[in-house]
């Protein structure tokens, strides 16, 4: 299954407001609990503590906590919660400086509609992704263990590149493991 949406990144310069750069972003599910992009620089939260680049209030936990967070579906690794121990929060990656990238990954656990990303160049918000957008047909929201509601989510920035990414719940919680970047060539025309 993919998902595409037409994204248009506007800059306010000199007080005019412009077109800088139209792109898209494609979303796809792949199975497995991590990335299947080769190269790709992968997080794993195995080491118990957030990486560097990572800052807010999301905990890296080593198993569920009943009522606050459960373990993405057959993970049995740490992962990362937002925003444990508290049931609303936000967490944010920043690239290091001058870096960007066009591809993200993350095993999304118990997806759901009030966990959000949203990707940024600089300031320039250029995508805001839902569970309700990658939680498959049919599934129920916050399901533990489905497939459906436990799954890899691969985010392809067409014509635009992000260096920040935040995380965000206004409940119990949003929980992920294996986040990964990339810079991919873009396929020729």
């Amino acid at each position: 299954m993919t998902t595409k949406s037409l994204i248009a990144a506007a800059v306010l310069a000199n007080g005019r407001i412009g077109i800088a750069h139209a792109g898209y972003v494609e979303t796809t599910f792949t199975g497995g609990l991590t990335t299947q992009v080769a190269g790709a620089t992968v997080y794993d939260f195995d080491g118990g503590v957030k990486p560097v680049g990572y800052s807010g209030e999301g905990s890296v936990l080593l198993s569920s906590v009943p009522g606050q967070a459960a373990a993405p579906a057959g993970d049995t690794t740490a992962f990362l919660s937002v925003a444990y121990p508290s049931a609303a929060g936000v967490e944010t990656f920043s690239a290091a400086p001058g870096a960007s990238y066009n591809y993200f990954g993350l095993y999304w656990g118990s997806i759901d509609d009030y966990n959000s990303l949203k990707f940024y160049d600089g300031d320039t918000l250029l995508a805001s992704i839902s569970g309700l957008n990658v939680i498959q047909s049919g599934t129920a929201l916050g399901d533990q263990v489905s497939a459906g509601s436990n799954r890899y989510v691969n985010f392809w920035f067409h014509g635009l590149e992000f260096d920040r990414v935040v995380f965000s719940t206004t409940n119990f919680a949003f929980e992920s493991d294996n986040h990964a970047f990339a810079s991919v060539p873009e396929p020729g025309t």
